[in-house]
């Protein structure tokens, strides 16, 4: 029984991970970070308490570990929250990457994202060899994502072998604390979003996403990075799918581009007040409209078998499970 480490493990792509390595017979550690075991329920899984940017608390965990899934990051788009980013996604990965070496981990699968990329243009393919960020003023997420990839690549020269998986945007079921797209999802649901900018993006369903990442551990090549994605839809297209499944309507209508500017001096006040990270930033908008359109996956697809879902199957389950958890109404 081949025994495999989750980092992030109670977060969207931990849990599924959770679930497909269990259909697949893999014994499972996770590094109970903050306490909160919804992700776990059900499952056979070994917990240590650790936190991948105390380096100290990795060597018992990764004792005997033979295959490490590093999903732990700090999806953020508040650049009040930086060095709160780079701690966990290019300190953190550096702990992840040393910890392994110092193990004989036979594997790494590092999740980056294609936030690490340059996205313009964003009307030609999207692949792999898309130069990463290395823009000191770029958006700090996207520049951690980049800096913690080289640092993966640079521990491959060292003797680690490991391969980088760049998801699109993660959606699907199975995700017990949603984070910053996910809980935008359950606000369309819930009709808190009526109207939004006409944009769209690449979705991958995290069930696929953890199934190509599973193949990886053999298919993988070492030092290869790998764009793992879907089909790019617009956020309306979305929104009907969840009207046809929830029987009302959630979205109204679209709005132009400039209008979603108009709410940033709101949203920065609400952040003050409530002592939270902003929703809606400068980024977040940035983000949001340059969403590549051509990701093709044609190197995850044809090393890796990946084989992704119709985003219709995705949203159906996504909104399936929170409507059994009660977020969405």
């Amino acid at each position: 029984m081949t025994f495999a480490l989750i980092t992030g493990s109670s977060g969207h792509v931990g849990s599924n991970l959770i679930r497909e390595l269990t259909k697949q017979n893999y014994k499972i550690r996770c590094i109970d970070f903050d306490g909160d075991h919804r992700a776990y329920e059900g499952f056979d899984v070994e917990l240590i308490k650790g936190d991948i940017t105390q380096k100290d608390s990795l060597v018992p965990i990764f004792k005997d570990v033979e295959i490490v899934f590093h999903t732990a990051a700090l999806i953020n788009l508040d650049r009040r929250y930086k060095d709160q980013i780079r701690l966990v996604n290019v300190s953190g990965t550096e702990n992840v990457c040393q910890a392994s070496l110092n193990a004989g981990v036979k594997k790494l699968i590092h999740f980056s994202s294609v936030d690490a990329f340059y996205r313009f243009p964003i009307e030609e393919p999207l692949l792999e060899d898309r130069k990463l960020i290395d823009d000191p003023n770029a958006v700090p997420y996207d520049l951690s994502k980049a800096d913690g990839q080289k640092i993966v690549i640079n521990y491959c020269q060292q003797g680690l072998d490991a391969s980088i998986i760049h998801p699109t945007s993660i959606v699907g079921p199975n995700d017990f604390k949603p984070g910053l797209p996910m809980q935008e999802m359950v606000n369309l649901a819930n009709g808190k979003r009526k109207v939004l900018p006409n944009w769209g993006y690449n979705f991958v369903d995290v069930r696929d996403l953890c199934t190509t990442a599973i193949s990886a551990v053999s298919k993988g090549k070492t030092g290869q990075n790998y764009i793992v994605g879907g089909d790019y839809h617009m956020y309306s297209y979305i929104a009907e799918l969840m009207e046809e499944q929830l029987g009302r309507t959630v979205l109204i209508g679209t709005i132009p581009n400039f209008v979603s500017y108009l709410g940033l001096p709101y949203e920065y006040a609400k952040s003050l007040i409530n002592k939270k990270p902003r929703v809606l930033t400068i980024d977040t908008l940035h983000t949001g409209k340059t969403g590549n359109k051509v990701v093709p996956s044609t190197l995850a697809r044809s090393e890796l078998g990946h084989n992704p879902r119709p985003l219709k199957e995705t949203i159906r389950d996504m909104v399936s499970f929170f409507q059994k958890r009660g977020l969405i109404k």
